[in-house]
Formats: C-alpha cells, sequence, structure tokens
C-alpha cells in the first residue's frame, strides 16, 4: 500500500506524499493522544470493587481543597443528602446523641434494565477523623457497613470511603459490582460539588 502511494505521487513532485505523511502525523497523533487520555482516566479511577463470596468490599479516595471541618459538616448533614444524591429519596435523622446518630434512608438502584428499592437504618458513628456507619435493619443487606476517614494536610483533605455489602436481594455478581462502582464514582462526584459550594 505504501509503495502504491508512492507512485501514484511521484508525478506530483511528492506534494501528496508529503500531505499523506502529515495526515498520517495528526491520525498518529490523535490515536497516541486519545490513548494516554484513556490510560490517565484509568490510572486516576478513585473506585475499587471486589466482591468473594456474595460480599462486596467498595474502596474509593479523593481529594479536595477544602478543609476537613467542610468535608465533615457535609458527610454529617444526613437530611440534605437527598438535594444532591437523587437517588436517595428520603434521608431522616431519626435520634442523635453526642457523637452517634440514627439515620433511616430509601434509595433506588438502577442499572440497565435492574431497578431495586433500598431500605437502610444507619447506625452512624462520628469521630474527629472517622464517621462509621452499620445498617441495623438488614432489610436489603445481610451486612452493610462502612466508614469515611478525613486527613487534613495543607490545606487539602483527603477522604477515603469504604463499603462492605452483602445483599439480600439475587442479582448477577457482575451487574452488583458494575452498578456499585458506578455509584461510588457518581457520589464522589457530587459530593466533591457539594463540598466546594460550602
Amino acid at each position: 500500500m505504501f509503495a502504491t502511494i508512492q507512485n501514484r505521487t511521484a508525478g506530483t513532485g511528492g506534494h501528496h506524499a508529503r500531505r499523506f505523511a502529515m495526515l498520517g502525523l495528526a491520525l498518529f497523533t490523535m490515536l497516541a493522544g486519545a490513548l494516554a487520555a484513556a490510560l490517565a482516566a484509568a490510572s486516576d479511577d478513585p473506585s475499587t470493587v471486589r466482591e468473594k463470596n456474595g460480599t462486596y468490599d467498595v474502596r474509593a479516595t479523593f481529594v479536595v481543597s477544602r478543609p476537613a471541618s467542610v468535608v465533615t459538616a457535609v458527610l454529617t448533614d444526613y437530611v440534605r443528602i437527598p438535594h444532591y444524591m437523587p437517588e436517595v429519596q428520603t434521608s431522616q435523622l431519626i435520634e442523635r446523641r453526642d457523637d452517634r446518630a440514627l439515620v433511616e434512608q430509601e434509595a433506588v438502584a438502577r442499572f440497565l434494565m435492574f431497578s431495586k428499592r433500598i431500605h437502610l437504618i444507619l447506625d452512624v458513628q462520628e469521630a474527629p477523623q472517622t464517621i462509621a456507619f452499620t445498617d441495623r435493619c438488614g432489610q436489603s443487606f445481610e451486612r452493610y457497613e462502612g466508614s469515611w476517614s478525613i486527613a487534613e494536610v495543607n490545606g487539602k483533605t483527603t477522604v477515603s470511603y469504604r463499603l462492605t455489602a452483602k445483599p439480600r436481594f439475587d442479582v448477577p455478581g457482575w451487574l452488583l459490582s458494575r452498578l456499585l462502582k458506578r455509584d461510588a464514582g457518581v457520589m464522589i462526584e457530587r459530593l466533591r460539588a457539594e463540598i466546594a459550594a460550602r
């Protein structure tokens, strides 16, 4: 093919050959840029999901240019969660005592043709650098527990999220893994926006 292009362009003083070479270089540059962007996006993915014996472990970490106090205020403002997380239809603070809170939530998880209503009653323990939560009702999950860890260094705050969940409902493992990973990514982006707005 390269020889054919050379023969066709030889009579025009190499003008077309230079155009083909430039076009090829531009195409290569575009493809290389797209590949680099894809690799960067993959390496910057803030969340992971692992499954073992029907139990899913979700981890995510992100950094915001806001004080830890602001991050904590957002994460413990349970009533406001539906305002920036539409999938959480209701989030009610049932009780608060010192460093503990009881929060009832209703959410809808949707992915492709899958749709499931989730009910949680979260027992939340609030500490200066950690917010830990455990579902007490067991209606949607056999096990649902996790935490937020918050660390401020030089004006930036690193937020780490951990969730261990074992659902009571039947759903293919690959589907739930994708759903949990997608939702972790969406949650992080919405939390970033909410924290930035405070």
